[in-house]
């Protein structure tokens, strides 16, 4: 898809945004979404981010998914019809470019539950390596889930991004 476009999300895509995240799929990977989905928590997520980085919504015109690097921690969904296109992988590659154009920014971390397996492969493909293991309680599955974390440094980036040229 080469017409995808990015924004801060704004209280009128809260209806479209609400539609990605009642989906079961979408959202037992989220470590910070209620299930089942909450109009008021998803509304609250359609506002200009006012800490370190950025929080965007995906549009292809309409809203598809989001995309963030947030106190330096990249982060995205995306609704199910579009998996598996290497959409993912090209909205974390945008945002994670944006992300280091803070000098302040070092690093981009991310974690993934333990069974999310395609986001595990999209890190890879972007040249994050994994940190560490741990446990945390997801939100939406209301269990203690293993977690596995990942980090990308600003040199590595650079280093693969020219690599690639």
């Amino acid at each position: 898809m080469h017409n995808l476009t990015y924004r801060d999300l704004r209280l009128e895509d809260t209806d479209a945004l609400h539609a990605i995240v009642s989906d079961w799929d979408v959202v037992r990977q989220m470590g910070s979404w209620p299930w089942p989905p909450q109009y008021r928590f998803t509304e609250s997520r359609c506002t200009t981010y006012k800490g370190a980085g950025f929080v965007w919504g995906l549009f292809a015109p309409e809203l598809i998914g989001m995309v963030a690097v947030t106190e330096g921690e990249l982060g995205y969904l995306l609704a199910r019809e579009y998996w598996g296109k290497g959409i993912v992988t090209a909205m974390a590659r945008t945002a994670i470019n944006h992300g280091f154009r803070d000098p302040a920014l070092l690093e981009v971390t991310a974690s993934i539950w333990g069974d999310n397996h395609g986001s595990g492969r999209v890190l890879a493909k972007l040249g994050f390596v994994k940190t560490h293991d741990g446990t945390e309680h997801a939100l939406a599955r209301d269990e203690k889930t293993t977690s596995h974390y990942y980090s990308l440094s600003r040199d590595v980036w650079h280093r693969l991004r020219c690599d690639a040229q």
